[in-house]
């Protein structure tokens, strides 16, 4: 199998590429810009530190794949990849691929199996569950931690990951999300100070984005590089042919659908979506090709809607209705999409879903500039489509719109909590503090209302599975008699209220949250 690319060994790209080409059914093609990745890191003489700025739909998991292949061939760099993904909706399509590919992966996620070690080839986490595995916190185990019975595997788990390579896919979602940006160059800080490769994947990142990376890259004496699709490469070539149109509209979404073609339209609120689908059930041609997807479903219900979709793509028309939830990880094409308008990395994620197969040569887009624009910030989103109207945007060409990003995400530090960012990596680093000193820290931090992730989302128990809500959404669901709430000795009469069961989650007290009502198998929990 030995091709070569530059000295380097391609071995373990070709047998990844043939084995995940087998599984998903397609012709390999060339990926000159995974194949240049691949070399960069194998053939590094010092820790590599790569930005890879794949378009959408460019396939560019297979260089977790082709890393975890040759990680078993030669392990002198890294003993091991881990891959980490903003949110738990994209990871079960890598989980998927790489077990029927390969048969060599592991998901380690909240509500997931009980294993505390990145010991597989290939290890796909949350950023969630990856940041307290730095901060040698299972959070699994708090209950025994905090009684004084164990320590949670604490170094252990850190030790597993500081042997790896740990890529970071879809990164842009860690660094415009503000509950998460912290904690995320907290991780960064720390990777780098122990000399960990890393790979930060996006279709969407800024020079401001850049600047930050290289900044901690140069710190601590990496090989730091950013790569980009040449013009020849055949993704490119091909992408360049398409005839993909934006136009700017108003109105309602649905007045702008055509049976007959296969249509989505994506909004950023679960109740827009929810109000667009009991509307569209009415008015599509055949009711039972009308599809809804958002994050407030389980994972078992979006798996079965994802499989359904697949199905309807290769036998016609359909009219799908999703939100954010639909951005990454899902992999489908459509012929006409409808979105509300959204932040540019927003949109190009989305616009990632029109005519995306090598063999569709056109697509249509429709941006309703008069949609809401929460919970986005309102100059990012005015920003982008002044931006938009003043040149032509191709979906998949990075050329194209890069300088959209770059003025529309001039800066993230202003989101930055410098406070809790010294914290955390204090904490990461250093090796007096064990597990219950990380626990007593993180409910300090709580207590005074400091989230380390995500605005304290509280995880509500569906049957057999789990959906993270807000505690907005815990107010709204108790109101409603739809929630038991065991281990919480208060009524749930206010929002404060609903952060009192937030952070008392958080700090690992025995609370459970259960869904009594009859679950929706179409529109989960609106």
């Amino acid at each position: 199998m030995g091709g070569t690319l530059g000295g380097a060994p391609l071995r373990a790209f070709e047998d990844a590429l043939q084995k995940l080409a087998k599984a998903k059914g397609f012709k390999p093609e060339r990926r000159p810009l995974l194949e240049g990745a691949f070399h960069f890191i194998t053939s590094s003489e010092k820790p590599p530190f790569l930005i890879l700025q794949a378009p959408t739909g460019y396939g560019k998991t297979l260089l977790s794949y082709a890393l975890a292949v040759h990680s078993l061939y030669d392990a002198k760099l890294f003993d091991r990849i881990i891959h980490v993904l903003p949110m738990r909706s994209i990871i079960e399509d890598i989980q998927k691929t790489a077990e029927e590919a390969f048969g060599f992966s592991r998901t380690k996620m909240m509500g997931s199996s009980g294993e505390f070690l990145h010991l597989f080839p290939l290890n796909i986490t949350t950023a969630d569950t990856f940041t307290w595995d730095l901060l040698k916190l299972n959070t699994k185990r708090r209950h025994r931690i905090k009684a004084g019975k164990e320590f949670g595997y604490d170094y252990l788990t850190q030790a597993s990951i500081l042997t790896s390579l740990v890529i970071f896919d879809e990164a842009h979602f860690l660094l415009e999300d503000k509950s998460m940006v912290t904690a995320f160059l907290s991780v960064i800080e720390f990777l780098t100070s122990q000399k960990v490769p890393i790979v930060i994947m996006t279709a969407t990142l800024s020079e401001a984005h850049k600047k930050i990376f290289k900044k901690y890259a140069n710190k601590n004496n990496y090989n730091f590089k950013v790569l980009d699709p040449e013009n020849d490469d055949p993704f490119i070539k091909r992408e360049l042919k398409k005839d993909i149109k934006i136009e700017f509209n108003r109105g309602d979404p649905l007045n702008f659908i055509e049976p007959g073609r296969r249509n989505a339209i994506i909004v950023n609120s679960v109740k827009r979506a929810v109000e667009i689908f009991d509307r569209a059930k009415n008015i599509w041609p055949e009711r039972d090709r009308v599809m809804l997807i958002h994050g407030r479903m389980t994972s078992s219900h979006k798996r079965d809607l994802i499989n359904c979709l697949r199905k309807w793509q290769k036998e016609g028309d359909f009219l799908l209705i999703g939100t954010q939830a639909v951005e990454a990880g899902i992999d489908f094409s459509v012929d006409l999409m409808i979105t509300d308008r959204a932040p540019i990395n927003s949109l190009i994620q989305r616009f990632g879903r029109v005519a995306r197969y090598k063999n569709e040569k056109e697509g249509e887009i429709i941006i309703l500039e008069d949609a809401p624009y929460g919970p986005y910030p309102e100059d990012k989103v005015e920003k982008t489509l002044d931006l938009m109207k003043r040149g032509q945007i191709l979906p998949r060409i990075p050329e194209t719109y890069q300088t959209i990003v770059t003025e529309v995400h001039r800066s993230i530090t202003k989101n930055v909590n410098r406070e809790l960012k010294g914290e955390l990596v204090r904490l990461m680093k250093d090796p007096s503090k064990r597990a219950p000193d990380v626990l007593s820290a993180v409910e300090s931090l709580t207590v005074r209302g400091i989230s380390i992730m995500r605005d304290f989302l509280i995880p509500l128990l569906v049957e057999d599975d789990m959906v993270l809500i807000t505690p907005r959404k815990l107010l709204e669901l108790y109101s409603k008699e739809l929630v038991e709430i065991k281990g919480f000795n208060k009524e749930i009469k206010s929002l404060e209220d609903a952060y009192k069961v937030a952070k008392s989650v958080a700090l690992g007290e025995n609370i459970e949250i259960i869904f009594i009502g009859n679950y929706d198998w179409e529109r989960g929990i609106p």
